[in-house]
């Protein structure tokens, strides 16, 4: 008799706690898919009044730079570990229109930064880029475009393109590039 009492017991608290915990889980449900929902990062960012990077087909890219409608356009392969460009000296106040292909096995990412042994850490690196297309749009085989125009300020610094994906970074996908005035 004592051994149902306390089977009952259990069973009732058990219960208790059902009780207790399934609104807790509904509402963690629901805070998930309100989440899931959002739209969790731009697209690409870079210095202000610069236009987004746009997702472009596929393409096999010339080696030269050509003046495109809306500047000089430079070429970016993204392979794994190396980053090849048509161009990498620059002027302030000029437009370019840079289309960059992953044509690497891996996911990349595409910035103009300070180096990491300038800016402290990659993450600064990052915080500090210029331009910055995420990996989200450069996967395997993917080609996106910016429009991008170096401001003055970036005349006389220490840049370079990059992935900041820290394994990749490490490995050496990053080039020195020069803006001058």
């Amino acid at each position: 008799m004592h051994l149902n009492l306390i089977l009952n017991r259990i069973i009732i608290s058990g219960e208790e706690k059902m009780r207790r915990i399934i609104p807790f889980f509904t509402v963690v449900l629901i805070m998930f898919f309100v989440a899931a929902c959002g739209n969790s990062t731009p697209i690409a960012t870079q210095a202000p009044a610069q236009p987004a990077a746009t997702e472009t087909p596929s393409q096999s890219g010339a080696t030269e730079a050509p003046a495109t409608e809306s500047g000089t356009q430079v070429n970016i392969t993204l392979a794994d570990n190396t980053i090849d460009a048509s161009q990498t000296t620059f002027q302030v106040g000029v437009p370019y229109t840079f289309v960059i292909t992953n044509s690497g096995r891996h996911a990349h990412n595409f910035n103009i930064n300070p180096p990491i042994s300038v800016a402290g850490s990659l993450e600064e690196a990052l915080n500090k880029a210029l331009l910055a297309v995420p990996q989200e749009q450069l996967g395997v085989g993917a080609t996106a475009t910016a429009e991008f125009t170096f401001p003055d300020t970036a005349a006389g610094q220490l840049l370079e393109f990059s992935c900041l994906i820290r394994k990749h970074y490490e490995d050496g996908m990053h080039v020195d590039i020069t803006v001058t005035k």
